[in-house]
């Protein structure tokens, strides 16, 4: 793999409002690296490199992003996080230039999936370092309680015994994911789950067991949305 080339530019304090500011903005909180990684090619790159299983969209998308400086970028732009590296990737659209984000330069962003906006944040009571994106699942992050998700996608090695692989000349990367579940509590700290069910949140707030059970008699296996519900509950008691 070859070594990835940055390219770092001097901030300027310009407003984000303006299409010139925008791209300003571009250019003062995101590194250009020229990987191969880095998707470039249109739609399919992405299904090429491991698609879905990697990558939190199938193709470039629409979304937002923020720097520490409060830098904003949005109209002109396209993104997609890369479940693998935790990486973000931006497209700028006037110059089809694609670019891996800084880690340690953007503080929060959102994509959207054709159905919903889905926020990614950093905590540092997760992680100290503060480089990781989470997923925002539920509460507010300078809440009582926030509901967080990481997912980490694994490549999985081609098994070259396999023969219907090698009868059909398929080599594509198959990728595997992780999920594990963050309840960052301001007063009981932090609580890491892979599997986040009633057991655990009961075992977690036994004061809140009445609305717990409601919860849990509607939801048998609650999704992302209806966690996100259940956390803003939380929050607001």
């Amino acid at each position: 793999m070859k070594k990835i080339a940055f390219l770092t530019v001097a901030i300027l304090a310009l407003l984000p409002g303006s299409a010139f500011s925008q791209a300003q903005a571009f250019r003062n909180f995101i590194i250009a690296a020229n990987s191969p990684t880095n998707p470039k090619g249109g739609k399919d790159a992405f299904q090429a490199l491991g698609g879905e299983e990697r990558f939190e969209l199938p193709t470039w998308g629409k979304g937002w992003a923020i720097s520490r400086g409060d830098e904003v970028i949005r109209d002109g732009f396209l993104f997609n996080l890369d479940h693998e590296s935790n990486d973000l990737y931006v497209r700028d659209e006037s110059t089809a230039q694609d670019v891996v984000v800084d880690k340690n330069s953007v503080r929060r962003f959102a994509l959207f999936n054709g159905t919903d906006t889905v926020y990614f944040v950093k905590n540092i009571a997760v992680d100290p370092q503060n480089k990781t994106f989470y997923q925002l699942l539920g509460g507010d992050p300078q809440g009582a309680v926030v509901l967080l998700k990481h997912r980490l996608a694994k490549l999985i090695p081609v098994d070259k015994n396999d023969y219907m692989r090698n009868f059909n000349g398929d080599y594509a990367p198959h990728y595997q994911s992780k999920f594990t579940y963050y309840v960052v509590d301001a007063k009981s700290g932090v609580h890491a789950y892979n599997n986040l069910g009633k057991k655990e949140l009961l075992a977690l707030y036994p004061d809140r067991q009445e609305l717990l059970n409601a919860f849990f008699a509607e939801h048998k296996r609650p999704d992302d949305r209806a966690l996100h519900t259940l956390f803003d509950s939380l929050n607001a008691l």
